[in-house]
């Protein structure tokens, strides 16, 4: 093949690429204050365990955070998207658990699963939250509870928050 006919190659090549690339939509920022807008279906005694009713959430190209700030009590949480990493609680009572995340950004959802790790050492799936973001910046997360080893069935929890100015 000629270096002409080479060159030709790859410039249709990198068109394609380019062109494919300008298509796809930029990542959603989920970061900012936000506040619980509604809960569907109604579930009582259902908290969210990050966000509550009230969470700020930090964004980079890389990493997720979020800050319960209530109800209390507040909570902590780091992600990293692509790796699994652990955040550590003690919960009411001084029981201790564990909940490895791990977070994956991709087409303008975010999914973070989750496996908890409680006082007896024992590790499962407890949940799964799919973020996404409506036209109107509405913050939309989808809460699966996994209950148990599958011997009942999960229930699934439709968050949806606005940004708080």
């Amino acid at each position: 093949m000629t270096n002409l006919a080479m060159a030709v190659l790859l410039l249709i090549a990198s068109t394609v690429v380019s062109a494919g690339t300008n298509r796809q939509s930029p990542a959603p920022s989920f970061g900012g204050h936000w506040t619980l807008a509604s809960i569907s279906p109604e579930r009582r005694d259902y908290d969210q365990f990050w966000f509550g009713t009230d969470a700020t959430v930090e964004q980079t190209a890389t990493t997720l955070k979020i800050i319960r700030n209530g109800p209390p009590p507040r909570r902590e949480a780091a992600f990293t998207f692509g790796a699994e990493v652990r955040n550590d609680y003690v919960l009411a009572g001084g029981r201790r658990i564990i909940r490895d995340s791990r977070a994956t950004l991709s087409r303008g959802t975010l999914l973070i699963s989750t496996d908890t790790t409680g006082p007896d050492g024992q590790r499962w799936l407890s949940n799964i939250l799919r973020w996404s973001m409506e036209p109107d910046g509405t913050l939309v997360v989808g809460d699966t509870e996994i209950c148990g080893k599958g011997e009942c069935p999960s229930v699934v929890t439709t968050l949806k928050f606005k940004r708080k100015l």
